[in-house]
């Protein structure tokens, strides 16, 4: 069969359900005012519209704050239409397709439905303890959250062709805090409407509206935030390699830190002579593949920058002479199985360290020491890693 028709058949049997349970289950119109239905719609479809995206696949949402007070002051009926309502108010909306809107309409009528009677149910079945709204009300808000993410996650695994029980697994610990956060405030609403009836629901529905205001303003300074934050990343970023530039090791050199650590400086050997026999081309590609073996050699948090050239920096915060010793010896190791198509001949590098604070306190003289030692390294022979202090007792 194919996905389209699995899909919508699925739809049809869950529309179907949801017309049978409410005909089964209707209460009349008898337990809510038509006015309290309207704001409970007014403020469903609020909501509802007030989504923050806070990743590429979660949204967050206060939409279901208002349901558990909804189906305790409207009952089965009142609520199930006003669900339908939202449903196809979300579909015109987001013109989205027919059969979607059915479904959507559907889902959270029969989300409602169950949260109704699961709450009913845990009341009845606890009368006279004391704490049996308490219980109803956490039950049936976990009831109505794992339904109407159920639901999703049947239709969403029949059109990707995966099982439910994976979907269902991989998305809701995505969904599970947003919901779950808006549930609590939902049960918070329910006991504020019981104590203070029409006027609570008022009260409640206002502080809502204005939670949600914040909720928008605060994902606004995150995404503000943020791009301000890519912006300043790509300032720091040398284009062609991926690596840090020169702005950022500047930046860092001014920075005051007392923070032991140890600096590589490192020269390709014989680079020039690379680009003057392919070219500046092929030299761009010898950069990149440089950079990647370093990033492959040191550690996760240790920060690559291009100084200039073909001369880079590498910082190891917490790492000794002989930390960083074993670290260059490493990219000198991992280079040589690194090949290019135009140059034969392996790719190396001669070496500088200096360490901090054992040979100076000073970041700018700890860069002047390791490129010292780079020096030292390539009267050495090339391909080697010098550090400053044991080039200083030679000397």
């Amino acid at each position: 069969m194919p996905v389209n028709t699995r899909v919508n058949l699925n739809i049809y049997i869950v529309t179907m359900m949801t017309v049978v349970l409410g005909v089964i289950f209707y209460s009349g119109f008898r337990e809510a005012s038509w006015l309290v239905m309207l704001i409970f719609a007014l403020l469903q479809i609020y909501l509802a519209d007030v989504k923050v995206r806070i990743s590429e696949r979660t949204d967050v949402s206060l939409g279901a704050a208002a349901v558990l007070p909804m189906v305790i002051m409207c009952g089965v009926t009142q609520s199930m239409l006003i669900s339908v309502l939202l449903g196809i108010y979300d579909g015109v909306k987001g013109k989205k397709e027919w059969q979607r809107s059915m479904f959507n309409a559907a889902q959270l009528a029969l989300s409602a439905l169950m949260m109704r009677l699961s709450f009913v149910y845990v009341r009845d079945a606890l009368a006279g303890t004391g704490f049996e709204l308490a219980v109803a009300a956490i039950v049936a808000t976990a009831v109505y959250i794992v339904f109407n993410i159920g639901l999703v996650c049947r239709m969403a695994a029949i059109s990707r062709g995966v099982s439910w029980l994976a979907h269902f697994r991989l998305v809701f610990p995505l969904l599970m805090y947003s919901s779950f956060s808006s549930g609590f405030i939902g049960i918070i609403f329910a006991f504020f409407i019981l104590s203070y009836e029409f006027w609570g629901l008022v009260a409640f529905s206002v502080l809502l509206i204005s939670l949600s205001g914040l909720l928008e303003a605060a994902a606004a300074v995150s995404v503000e935030r943020e791009q301000r934050k890519q912006l300043e990343e790509e300032l720091v970023i040398d284009e062609m390699t991926g690596a840090y530039n020169f702005r950022y090791l500047n930046n860092w050199l001014g920075e005051p830190s007392g923070e032991a650590m140890s600096l590589l400086f490192m020269d390709i050997d014989d680079f020039a002579l690379f680009n003057d026999t392919y070219g500046h081309a092929e030299g761009d590609k010898v950069l990149a593949l440089l950079v990647e073996t370093i990033r492959k050699s040191v550690r996760e948090d240790d920060h690559v920058i291009r100084y200039g050239g073909d001369e880079f920096v590498v910082l190891l915060r917490g790492v000794d002479a002989e930390g960083a010793r074993r670290l260059a010896g490493r990219i000198v190791k991992n280079l040589t199985l690194v090949t290019t198509p135009t140059w034969k001949e392996p790719i190396t590098v001669s070496l500088g360290i200096a360490v901090k604070p054992e040979h100076t306190k000073d970041k700018r003289q700890l860069l002047l020491y390791a490129d010292q030692a780079m020096y030292k390294a390539k009267e050495a022979g090339k391909n080697n890693a010098q550090v400053w202090s044991e080039v200083q007792d030679i000397a």
